[in-house]
């Protein structure tokens, strides 16, 4: 019984750490549906490329400086970041300027289209094999009363944590965060009261890039692998935006953060005891995406919206 307590608690922390990924891929999705009511289904595609990009930079100076050491990986996390704020700046420019006031359905294929080019075009540049990333912290691991965890886990479950509450204070706390807010509410209504939206809308795409470029530098060495498969995780973070409520910035995180342990849990323990689940682990956040439908079709901290006829 302890060995099973203990291994649920590693897989939990495991599951945690996994999920703040998660969380910050629903952000993005979710960033751009409250801002203009359309789901960015290339936001897989972004996290992939950020990964990518930060590869490419910290090879680059590592080239460059003859060494690794931890200001290189510094400078080629500044530099993705940059990348990530001018690819917010394109995508605003290429889908959301030409296709505003246009049928949803055309910026939806936009988007999809959107993450068919960036995928091939990254298999073209990168070549069709895997890339090895390189981790600040390695395979390093610390004990603690008996539980295995990982020093990599442990930061990207921090990072995220900083990352999340600095968002927070900027949605809160700052003039555009609340202009964001305002807009997503009512764009008209923020648009007579003075509120550059099309300034707002960048800004949004931007966010959306920076977290999906953030999200993939951190999931790269815990997959061990670069690939364009990293993409398809995207799909995985869109039903945590669901299950937390579209359109909510807290439903994201916590959907994120539940499907993530509820993910590993049943790849360790459960798949240990009960051999059937592990053939299900794929499709297994699916199943409970559509069990918390079942009972509250908004998602965990959805508002349901009336309509007056």
């Amino acid at each position: 019984m302890t060995d099973i307590i203990l291994g649920l608690i590693q897989e939990t922390i495991s599951g945690l750490a996994l999920g703040c990924i998660y969380a910050l891929i629903a952000l993005g999705f979710t960033l751009i549906y409250k801002a203009t009511e359309v789901v960015n289904f290339s936001q897989g595609e972004i996290m992939m490329v950020g990964a990518y990009v930060n590869f490419f930079f910290l090879n680059l100076l590592m080239a460059l400086s003859g060494g690794l050491n931890g200001w290189i990986f510094l400078l080629a996390f500044i530099g993705s970041v940059i990348f990530a704020v001018l690819f917010g700046i394109i995508m605003d420019f290429i889908i959301n300027k030409p296709l505003k006031g246009e049928p949803v359905f055309s910026i939806i294929m936009a988007t999809i289209s959107l993450a068919i080019i960036l995928r091939s075009l990254t298999a073209i540049l990168a070549g069709p094999l895997s890339i090895i990333p390189i981790s600040p912290f390695g395979d390093q691991t610390f004990f603690l009363n008996g539980v295995v965890i990982s020093i990599l886990d442990i930061s990207i479950i921090f990072s995220a944590i900083i990352i999340m509450s600095g968002f927070y204070y900027f949605f809160n706390y700052t003039k555009w965060g609340i202009s964001m807010k305002a807009t997503s509410a009512d764009a008209e209504a923020a648009q007579l009261l003075g509120i550059p939206v099309n300034k707002v809308y960048r800004y949004v795409w931007i966010f959306a890039s920076l977290v999906g470029v953030l999200s993939g530098i951190m999931l790269a060495p815990r997959m061990a692998l670069i690939d364009t498969s990293m993409s398809f995780l995207g799909l995985k973070a869109f039903p945590a935006a669901i299950l937390g409520g579209f359109g909510s910035i807290k439903g994201a995180i916590i959907g994120g953060i539940i499907l993530g342990i509820i993910e590993t849990v049943s790849l360790g323990t459960l798949s240990f005891h009960f051999s059937w689940i592990k053939e299900i682990n794929d499709i297994i956040v699916w199943i409970v995406l559509i069990a918390v439908l079942m009972i509250r079709p908004d998602g965990l901290f959805g508002v349901s919206k009336v309509k007056r006829v």
